[in-house]
């Protein structure tokens, strides 16, 4: 189930090097209440991890089908310099071996939908719980949004 509480305190780095899927993906998970940082190539990838420094990226959602390197490499890389990082692969490929997959918090293949992935985000729970609370103003009353 989708969790609207954790996705508005969640900020996402979506890796494909596929432009269209990118931007699709990006404008689902930004509708659905994610911050989200994208990244067309691992390298680029790397690259927004060591500079993004406005917010801390809480999870990455990668594509395993990459040149240069696969999404359980930069997975792996990923993990080793920021262990906190929750990593998802989506992937339409399935038969990606197990030690491959060490570095993985989560698999959901683009057959699964959109609803899969967002479940499986939020499934850890709130990444920042410190975040203020939010507020929005229904009918001229302020109400609490999320906490």
């Amino acid at each position: 189930m989708f969790n609207l509480k954790v996705a508005v305190r969640t900020t996402l780095l979506l890796v494909d090097d596929d432009i269209q899927q990118l931007d699709l993906l990006a404008l689902t998970m930004t509708m659905s209440g994610f911050s989200v940082v994208t990244a067309n190539s691992p390298i680029e990838a790397v690259s927004m991890m060591n500079e993004h420094c406005l917010r801390k990226i809480d999870v990455a959602v990668i594509d395993y089908d990459m040149p240069v390197m696969n999404g359980c490499v930069l997975a792996a890389y990923l993990k080793a310099r920021y262990p906190e990082l929750k990593i998802v692969l989506c992937s339409g490929v399935l038969d990606i071996s197990e030690d491959e997959m060490m570095s993985v918090d989560g698999f959901i293949s683009p057959s699964d939908g959109v609803g899969a992935l967002l479940s499986k985000i939020t499934e850890f729970g709130p990444i920042d719980p410190a975040s203020p609370t939010l507020f929005a103003i229904e009918n001229g009353a302020l109400i609490e949004a999320v906490n």
